[in-house]
């Protein structure tokens, strides 16, 4: 196999690490209402990182320039996000549902993945910064992009369908009032987050 998609895949699994805001949601999702809704989210949420990888490979530059430029206003409007749909689920009661797959909710799924990933543009500087640092975008042609991209699929696919594996099994093993606390615990910690990154930005707008 060549190394560039072995790089790509390398991306992909550093881009898919359940820790951001994106991540808590869709392993939140796969607690509440089972694995394949959770994992069909966090593809939704892999699918962007493919286009923005490929957005990075192509147009780095530019992009980089103009995110960097309204950096503050979309560090703002992404806290903001975060904090209504973070407020909203520390308000609202939490059930754990039954498990049932559907292709209708299972679109809904992917396509709310795919906005909570196109809501977090800033991702390309993350994605450029670790492309940068495997020096991918030294030698990028064509078909060593298209390897890029691929691997950073095949690694987020790869790592989200492990994820929601296992917590498809902690689900089974812890009760529903336990589950319920970390899920509100992390949406906690979630608004406190987004908070500071709304409070940091809006100070850096007003200051520039």
């Amino acid at each position: 196999m060549d190394i560039t998609i072995l790089k790509g895949i390398l991306t992909g699994l550093i881009l898919s690490l359940p820790f951001g805001p994106v991540g808590v949601y869709c392993m939140e999702l796969t607690i509440v209402e089972g694995r394949w809704k959770g994992y069909i989210t966090a593809l939704g949420m892999v699918t962007m990182d493919m286009v923005y990888s490929t957005i990075a490979l192509l147009f780095l530059s530019s992009v980089k320039e103009y995110v960097i430029k309204y950096e503050s206003w979309l560090s703002l409007f992404i806290g903001l996000f975060l904090m209504i749909v973070s407020s909203k689920k520390l308000l609202r009661k939490i059930e754990l549902k039954e498990l049932n797959v559907d292709f209708k909710s299972m679109l809904q799924n992917y396509l709310a993945g795919v906005g909570f990933a196109i809501v977090n543009i800033s991702s390309i500087l993350v994605i450029a910064t670790v492309f940068a640092f495997l020096r991918i975008l030294d030698n990028a042609t064509t078909l060593t992009s298209f390897e890029t991209v691929l691997g950073v699929g095949l690694g987020g696919s790869g790592l989200w369908f492990f994820t929601t594996y296992l917590l498809s099994h902690f689900r089974r093993l812890f009760g529903k009032e336990k589950l319920i606390k970390i899920i509100k615990l992390a949406n906690g910690i979630i608004f406190i987050l987004a908070l500071f990154v709304t409070v940091y930005s809006t100070r850096q707008i007003i200051i520039n």
